[in-house]
């Protein structure tokens, strides 16, 4: 009896060593804090980055996040130490016609590989967000998902379901709001390709000619490279897929500021009015007034969306913050209000 409750509690000891801990996942917007992380995740996937190219990456990144050229949305296991939290991200990029449609005819494998060159080379296909705007405004954005990576080793299936979900969660709240008309990404091993499809991509190419032709081997299941996408008439004549929704586009009603875009953004992700303030490097009164100015934008448009202010007296904190609840709820079902829009 004592050695079979000895062999009961090796084996649990056991289980506890190879089970990961209980996960607490967030998706959220990566920023440049991030991509050192991120870059450790991206680099596990072992891409033919030129020996420059490789090094410079974390560069070009930060460079293409400061111009607008590029986001990172990203998941989090809140349960793991500081440093090591982030546990899968992707980046997308808005990418000229020109550069779309070479990606669909006549490019080698990996696009985050020929962005990264193309910047260095001073030669980038992304638009800035001046062009953004203008595009979001106009004939629509096409989105290229090219930079990626997962922590996977030691998941069960479960977990490793729960992170692509929440990735999935990211991706749509990064581009929703966003006039897209063609929507490009690296599928990266089966399981991803998989996934996309399930996602509502469609499949576009396989680089089984460009192996040939290079006399290479064909990369294993795991790593081998496939182009999916989605065009808005794609996704219009297919509803219902995760993926196609993010076609659906209403335009801007109230047009607010880049500021005050930026104000929003940051109450949007639970900021006070101090905290707004120390992260948008301006004073409380600026904050305020920003606020105003937003109040007084909305009520020109939609006198009805917030309730009306209360000019003194003991409600006017009350009152100030009921209102600021209304428009960030309805921000978080119109994100178009927050995207670069110029006309």
């Amino acid at each position: 009896m004592k050695t079979e409750r000895l062999l009961e509690r090796l084996a649990c000891v056991r289980r506890e060593e190879t089970t990961p801990a209980t996960m607490n996942l967030i998706a959220r917007q990566g920023s440049a804090q991030d991509l050192a992380r991120c870059m450790a995740l991206h680099a596990s996937l072992r891409l033919p980055y030129p020996e420059g190219c490789s090094r410079a990456l974390v560069e070009v990144w930060r460079a293409l996040l400061s111009n607008w050229a590029m986001q990172i949305f990203l998941v989090e296991d809140r349960a793991k130490p500081l440093a090591s939290r982030i546990v899968s991200f992707s980046a997308t990029v808005f990418v000229t016609d020109e550069f779309c449609c070479e990606a669909q005819s006549k490019l080698s494998p990996y696009l985050g590989v020929h962005v990264a060159r193309r910047f260095l080379s001073h030669k980038l296909p992304l638009l800035n967000r001046k062009q953004v705007a203008r595009a979001n405004a106009r004939q629509g954005l096409n989105v290229m998902m090219c930079f990626v990576g997962c922590q996977s080793n030691g998941l069960s299936p479960e977990q490793i379901l729960a992170v692509r979900e929440k990735q999935s969660k990211a991706f749509h709240l990064a581009h929703l709001g966003y006039h897209m008309k063609e929507f490009l990404a690296d599928a990266i091993g089966d399981e991803t390709l998989q996934w996309m499809l399930d996602a509502g991509a469609h499949f576009r190419r396989d680089y089984s000619r460009y192996f040939k032709k290079q006399d290479a081997p064909m990369p294993e299941a795991s790593h081998r490279p496939r182009l999916v996408g989605l065009t808005k008439s794609e996704a219009l004549a297919n509803p219902g897929s995760y993926l196609s929704s993010l076609f659906i586009y209403t335009p801007p009603r109230f047009h607010f500021n880049r500021s005050e875009q930026s104000l929003l953004q940051h109450a949007l992700e639970g900021e006070t009015s101090d905290e707004l303030a120390k992260s948008l490097l301006v004073s409380p009164w600026t904050v305020k007034k920003r606020w105003h100015a937003i109040y007084e934008r909305v009520a020109n448009v939609d006198r009805e969306l917030l309730p009306p202010p209360v000019a003194n007296g003991p409600h006017v904190a009350s009152r100030g913050a009921e209102r600021r609840r209304h428009l960030l709820h309805y921000l978080r079902q119109h994100l178009e209000e927050l995207r670069p829009w110029r006309q």
